[in-house]
C-alpha cells in the first residue's frame, strides 16, 4: 500500500497546475483578507490575489504579504531593504504561520513578484546566537509592480490627510477678558463652576439664639406679635 507523502513548503509555493495531482484541479477560491485592522491597497489586493489564485497556499502568502504591508510599505521604510526572519515570524499571534510555512508563502511571494530577494549581506551569512550560528535574515524588497502601487496609495493618503486638516474649524486664540468670561469647565455631563464662582456662593446663616430673643421681645413691645401684615 502506498502513502500520499506530506507537501513541503518547497511543493505548496508551487502553483496546482505544476503538481501531478492538481494538474486537472482548477483553484477553488482566491486568497481572502485576513483578520485585522490593516488592508493591503486596493490596486496591490486586486493583482495580488489574481496571481496567487493557482498557488495551494494563497491564504498564507497572502498573511504574509499584508503583514510585511503593514509594517514595511510606509512612506518613510519602503524605499529601504526589510529582513524576513523566519524563525521571528513564527508562531506570532498576529501571523499565525510556522516556520516552514513562512518559508513557502516566501517562495510563492517571490514567484509572483510581489517579493524581491535582496543581495546577500556582506561578510558571513552567520550570526552567533546563544542556540548557535544561524543563517542572517535574507533582505527583501516589494517588487517592481508592487512599490509604486504601495507608493501611489501613500501619496492618495497624504492628499487625504491634507483635506482633512483644512476643514478642521479654527480654534480662537484671542486673550480677551470676555472671551474668557464666555468659556467654562466643561465636562460630559455638563458647565463645573470654576473657582471663582464657587467662592461667590453664599455660606448658610448661622441663627443667634440671643439675638433672636431680642427681635422677638422688640416685636412684642411694637404690637407686631399676633398681627397680620398690612398689604403695601
Amino acid at each position: 500500500m502506498f502513502t500520499r507523502p506530506i507537501a513541503s513548503a518547497k511543493d505548496d509555493a508551487r502553483p496546482a497546475a505544476w503538481s501531478g495531482e492538481g494538474a486537472a484541479r482548477r483553484p477553488s477560491s482566491r486568497p481572502s483578507q485576513p483578520p485585522g485592522t490593516y488592508r493591503l491597497p486596493h490596486d496591490v489586493v486586486e493583482r495580488l490575489r489574481g496571481s496567487l489564485a493557482a498557488f495551494r497556499n494563497r491564504e498564507r502568502a497572502f498573511t504574509l504579504a499584508t503583514f510585511l504591508g503593514r509594517f514595511w510599505s510606509s512612506r518613510a521604510r519602503m524605499a529601504r531593504p526589510f529582513p524576513i526572519d523566519r524563525r521571528a515570524l513564527a508562531d506570532r499571534d498576529d501571523l499565525g504561520l510556522t516556520e516552514d510555512q513562512v518559508r513557502g508563502a516566501i517562495r510563492a511571494l517571490e514567484r509572483v513578484g510581489f517579493l524581491n530577494r535582496g543581495q546577500p549581506p556582506a561578510g558571513s551569512l552567520y550570526k552567533p546566537t546563544p542556540d548557535g550560528l544561524q543563517r542572517k535574515p535574507i533582505l527583501f524588497g516589494f517588487g517592481a509592480d508592487y512599490g509604486p502601487a504601495f507608493a501611489a496609495a501613500n501619496a492618495r493618503a497624504d492628499r487625504a490627510r491634507g483635506r482633512a486638516g483644512q476643514r478642521r474649524p479654527l480654534v480662537s486664540s484671542s486673550n480677551s477678558p470676555k472671551d474668557k468670561a464666555k468659556t467654562g469647565t466643561v465636562v460630559i455631563m455638563g458647565e463645573v463652576a470654576g473657582a471663582a464662582e464657587k467662592r461667590r456662593v453664599a455660606r448658610p446663616v448661622e441663627i443667634n439664639p440671643a439675638l433672636e430673643s431680642a427681635l422677638r421681645k422688640l416685636r412684642e413691645a411694637a404690637g407686631f406679635v399676633g398681627r397680620e401684615p398690612h398689604p403695601a
